[in-house]
């Protein structure tokens, strides 16, 4: 009989995870893919994929993008789950979901996973459309990319999805170039002094106080992970007018663990 399992809720942890080794599966009955030779996705993760993309596409959603880096870790999973003959979220010695993805180079700021048995392929989607969670994570419209396995084990499917928000790799040069523009529509000057800019990346990677002599009048430091608008307290600073210089620098988060995100240090000055 088909059934499901519960699904995580979003996983925002920023606690540092560490990498374990895989667990060795040991077992008789050997675990395939649905269509071993298929260059990408094979006929069940196509058809899961494009179910996904027909019901969120029904409900004005944007389609998700298959991504190949989330698909290895899915698959790892879902080797897992057939090897144990269960489904669950995470088997001992396995690495928890965010961890998962992280280790095959997914760069991401949300992730999260449908699991499911059953043994009938098509039969999985229409499971997780009818459970509340499962539902939840296919018509998510805060994630833009999948990863789908499904491998067969004693003629029973074991599929996993595993959804994500990318988050796009950027140089710190790409990352200040793109705070300096939306900084420079509230009509400041951006200074763009080398010298200026490497204290302003000193300056985001401390705690506290700034690098360099000059002293700004405002330091705002935060951490995102898309860079299309300004944080809300400090586009309030710039909206009083008595700010018309800012600098921007970019450095390396320290606390995300396996989740990818921008940390930003804006100094204003007068």
């Amino acid at each position: 009989m088909s059934h499901l399992t519960t699904v995580h809720s979003w996983i925002r942890s920023n606690a540092h995870k560490a990498f374990v080794l895989f667990a060795a599966a040991t077992f008789c009955p050997p675990i395939f893919a649905a269509s071993p030779s298929a260059p990408g996705p094979n006929v069940a993760e196509q058809y899961l994929l494009a179910a996904a993309n027909q019901d969120r596409a029904a409900r004005g959603l944007q389609p998700l993008r298959f991504d190949p880096t989330l698909a290895q870790a899915a698959l790892y999973h879902a080797r897992q789950m057939a090897a144990h003959s269960e489904i669950s979220h995470q088997f001992p010695g396995e690495p928890e979901l965010s961890a998962r993805g992280a280790r095959t180079g997914a760069h991401f700021s949300l992730i999260t996973e449908n699991v499911a048995e059953a043994p009938e392929s098509t039969m999985i989607h229409d499971l997780w459309m009818h459970s509340k969670g499962h539902r939840a994570n296919l018509l998510d419209p805060n994630v833009d990319v999948v990863g789908i396995s499904v491998v067969v084990r004693d003629h029973q499917f074991y599929a996993v999805e595993d959804f994500a928000n990318t988050v796009d790799i950027l140089s710190f040069n790409q990352q200040e170039t793109t705070v300096s523009g939306l900084l420079a529509r509230s009509g400041v000057q951006i200074a763009n002094n080398p010298h200026i800019i490497e204290d302003a990346r000193r300056t985001c990677s401390m705690p506290t106080g700034y690098a360099g002599t000059r002293k700004p009048w405002f330091i705002m430091r935060y951490t995102a992970d898309h860079l299309t608008e300004l944080p809300t307290q400090l586009q309030s600073r710039l909206n009083t007018g008595k700010y018309h210089q800012a600098v921007v620098g970019a450095c390396t988060s320290t606390d995300s663990g396996p989740f990818t995100a921008y940390n930003i240090a804006v100094l204003l000055y007068p």
